[in-house]
């Protein structure tokens, strides 16, 4: 038996999997999972990441590091994310965490996530055989991989929940007039993205969704609480296009500290589930589903995926 770890470093949390693996498969069991929210979407001017998000970053990997001792993991795979691809002072980041933690962190480009993230959902659903699109919604960015007939696409889009809500939102509530501007945007990058794909076929896709704001609506929407939020207790739940609209509807009027009562909203995400919420509605709407399978599996079951299948190859 040999224990891994997968960890992700976001725009707006970094997360850990422990995982073991029975040696010579490729298969794996979930036996550990911890968050932390180290917020390096507040970037200095829109492009550093400050002292403060360093500091937050070396505190849950720190923590994240007493875990692993604990279950004695032998392997640790580290992959960041999101803002780490754009702030100027990235490199200065990443040699800091590696010569205090001795942690190499592989930075991911926009494709590369999509492609792990995918292989993370496909690890835990079955979607063969039909045209399928995924996106994962985070802090910084939204990923999204389609196979449609033999064509498959992975990219990233800038539609981020922390991202959107630091540069758009400027009062709490935002009001709304600011949410009908995020809409806008939304739309427009949607639009470019994926504007050549006939409207038709976009309806005809099997539409799964993950990352934070789905996990924490899907959540919402089925009264689940903090504590059974799991792949096991979720992957496969349904998410109608009225139930978000719905919460919507109840969260825009609140402040930040009402939001943070809501059962299965965490208080972490309070703040920025506005911005992701509208995201989600966005894109329901624009690829003409009333819902979307949901999946709590990501990138971090996709980097042990790839790593494993790597090992036998």
């Amino acid at each position: 038996m040999t224990t891994l770890a997968a960890l992700d470093i976001g725009s707006h949390t970094a997360r850990l999997l422990i995982s073991e693996r029975t040696d010579g498969s490729e298969m794996f069991r979930p036996v550990a999972r911890r968050r932390a929210y180290i917020h390096l979407a507040d970037v200095h001017a829109g492009r550093t990441i400050g002292p403060e998000a360093f500091e937050r970053t070396l505190k849950a990997l720190e923590g994240f590091f007493d875990l692993m001792k604990t279950f004695r993991v032998e392997k640790v795979l580290t992959v960041s994310t999101g803002v780490t691809r754009e702030a100027e002072n990235a490199p200065l980041f990443l040699k800091s965490i590696h010569e205090r933690t001795g942690i190499r962190i592989r930075v991911l480009s926009g494709e590369e996530e999509a492609r792990l993230t995918g292989k993370g959902v496909l690890h835990a659903m079955d979607v063969v055989g039909r045209p399928f699109l995924i996106f994962d919604l985070g802090g910084g960015s939204t990923e999204f991989l389609s196979e449609h007939g033999l064509e498959t696409s992975a990219f990233s889009v800038p539609l981020g929940a922390a991202v959107l809500t630091q540069r758009l939102f400027d009062s709490d509530p935002p009001g709304e007039a600011a949410l009908k501007s995020l809409e806008r945007h939304v739309d427009g990058i949607l639009d470019r993205a994926f504007g050549q794909v006939d409207p038709i076929a976009r309806g005809r896709l099997f539409l799964v969704g993950t990352g934070g704001t789905v996990t924490t609506l899907t959540a919402m929407a089925h009264h689940i609480d903090l504590e059974d939020i799991c792949p096991e207790r979720m992957n496969g739940l349904v998410l109608k296009r009225a139930g978000v609209e719905a919460l919507l509807a109840l969260m825009k009027e609140m402040p930040v500290d009402r939001r943070k009562k809501l059962r299965g909203l965490d208080r972490g995400k309070a703040g920025v589930i506005l911005a992701g919420t509208v995201v989600v509605l966005r894109i329901l709407e624009y690829f003409r589903c009333v819902k979307m399978t949901v999946s709590v599996s990501d990138i971090l079951e996709g980097v042990l995926v790839d790593y494993l299948e790597n090992l036998h190859h």
